[in-house]
């Protein structure tokens, strides 16, 4: 008997959950069921084109999130959720809508509460002046929201009726990726990325970089020194050697308010038999080759760094004329060169393996090494008959500012040495900025190495 009692109560359980399972199929007159699919995709992202489909971390993930309809300036419906602690990459929800015209807006990952967006009353107007207090290497889970303007959609009474909204990640990713292909162990105690900015950064993307906030520049560093990444040497055998990777989120930067030397930059900080150095990599930014003139909410950005037994730098050497005055060198380094006067200069590459003497540096005729400025690798200059670049071209040379390099339009030439040699206009008040591209074949790997060139008063 007590046991018929159980079947019964089951049974009227059973009956129960279906009653109201009917109910919720069930749309209120006047009423439109709505089906929302959140995402954050990667058909926003500027560089690194669909890697973020495969997120390496859970913070760049929807964790709670908000969806917010709004119909002739009024929160007609908002839906609140949350994938969990460990996130999602996409949630769906449905609930039900009267019919009409909306614009839809999405946040995650932020405290919904300062924007002041409540059901029934009218959509702040301050939204799109809005900002999010971010900072470089950030930790926390990444705060999202979609477009400035919202996003359109008409409500109907049909079935089947799904809405995609796409979030978009408020900061940036920077990934470094290392392998070594050195005979010897390198250990990566630390890295400096230049130039980011400190500003909050703006709830919604700006229609157009120009737009990011730019009002502080600053280095970000990084110290690895107490869990170094290891890179063990190459193996001779597989061709390989150890690889690594280190990444950080950062605020989205417009280069072209904050880069005083119209780069970015990375500075390494390695241990490499038994010592510590140095290394710095540039990219340039706003020419039409590089395409690299701002970071952008949303990016990954990969930067592949490969070790090699090789060393590489240019020396600035002034040229004096007969009877004139000589160009000088005011500074050098990894990225840039300045120059202080009009005149001849020359740039002399120079190479060395770790395996060399102590100060021997290599030069142009140099079996194991083919550079130049052209596109070509080829060495066909020949005396008398220097390889040239023009900014007509676009091939290896980005002119801008008011410099005069020849007056026949030769910028820089390379001569049968090997040397690179172009001349700056000593008229007064004339500055400006070259970007010259060296390009190197070495032991049968292609490098690209790029100079700014700067003449000041």
């Amino acid at each position: 008997m007590k046991y018929a009692i159980v079947c019964v109560a089951v049974l009227l359980a059973v009956l129960a959950l279906s009653a109201c399972s009917e109910a919720d199929d069930q749309v209120p007159d006047g009423m439109a069921r709505v089906e929302v699919h959140l995402s954050a995709p990667y058909q926003r992202a500027t560089r690194a084109t669909g890697d973020w489909f495969d997120p390496i971390s859970s913070k760049e993930k929807i964790h709670d999130y908000w969806v917010v309809f709004v119909k002739s300036g009024i929160v007609e419906e908002l839906v609140a959720g949350s994938c969990g602690i460990d996130g999602k990459e996409e949630d769906s929800f449905q609930f039900f809508l009267p019919p009409g015209n909306y614009t839809v807006y999405a946040f995650a990952n932020l405290e919904f509460s300062t924007l002041n967006i409540r059901k029934g009353a009218a959509l702040p107007t301050d939204l799109t002046t809005k900002t999010l207090a971010t900072t470089n290497g950030w930790t926390n889970d990444i705060p999202m929201s979609n477009n400035v303007n919202g996003q359109k959609v008409k409500v109907e009474e049909v079935e089947n009726q799904s809405f995609e909204v796409e979030l978009v990640r408020a900061m940036a990713k920077i990934q470094l990726d290392f392998e070594n292909l050195s005979g010897q162990q390198i250990d990566i105690l630390g890295y400096e990325i230049y130039p980011l900015t400190t500003t909050d950064v703006s709830l919604f993307e700006p229609a157009d970089p120009k737009n990011i906030a730019t009002t502080d520049s600053v280095a970000y560093t990084v110290n690895l020194s107490e869990d170094p990444i290891a890179l063990t040497p190459i193996n001779t055998e597989t061709g390989h050697g150890g690889t690594g990777a280190t990444w950080c989120y950062v605020n989205e930067t417009n280069a072209t308010a904050t880069a005083t030397h119209n780069q970015y930059s990375i500075r390494l900080k390695v241990r490499r038999n038994e010592s510590v150095l140095e290394y710095r990599y540039g990219f340039t930014v706003n020419s039409a080759s590089s395409g690299f003139d701002y970071i952008r909410r949303n990016d990954w950005i990969k930067l592949p760094i490969v070790f090699r037994d090789w060393s590489f730098r240019v020396e600035a050497l002034p040229f004096p004329p007969i009877a004139g005055f000589q160009s000088r060198v005011v500074s050098a380094d990894a990225l840039s060169i300045t120059f202080n006067t009009g005149g001849y200069i020359f740039l002399r590459p120079m190479f060395r393996k770790d395996t060399d003497p102590e100060g021997v540096w290599r030069g142009f005729d140099d079996s194991d090494v083919v550079f130049k400025l052209a596109d070509s690798y080829t060495t066909n200059v020949t005396t008398g008959a220097a390889e040239c670049i023009d900014s007509e071209s676009g091939t290896g040379l980005i002119m801008s500012g008011d410099l005069q390099i020849f007056e026949d339009g030769q910028y820089f030439i390379q001569l049968p040495s090997g040397d690179i040699v172009g001349k700056l206009d000593n008229a007064e008040g004339k500055t400006g900025l070259v970007s010259v591209t060296i390009k190197v074949k070495l032991e049968g790997l292609e490098y690209q190495f790029n100079y700014n060139i700067f003449k000041v008063n």
